[in-house]
């Protein structure tokens, strides 16, 4: 499985626990939200969309990895019987 993911920027993030990646990027999207000085709002939009399109591909990635586990687990199920 590819511990990688693309940011919107074109850079390659490598994931390396998947869990507390998916809680940092929750942690950044929800400060963005917090009240931010109003010359701060075109960089906060930016964040904003950044930290929305990690989440979304981490929790991709999260669904890719939980697939493979369950392909796995009934691979081995099937042999076993």
């Amino acid at each position: 499985m590819n511990p990688y993911i693309k940011d919107i920027e074109g850079g390659l993030i490598e994931v390396t626990d998947l869990g507390q990646a998916i809680a940092q990027t929750a942690r950044y999207i929800g400060i963005l939200y917090e009240q931010q000085p109003v010359e701060m709002q075109a960089f906060i939009k930016r964040r904003q969309r950044y930290w929305k399109d990690i989440f979304q591909k981490l929790g991709k990635l999260k669904a890719e990895r939980e697939a493979d586990q369950l392909t796995e687990s009934r691979t081995l199920l099937n042999e076993a019987l």
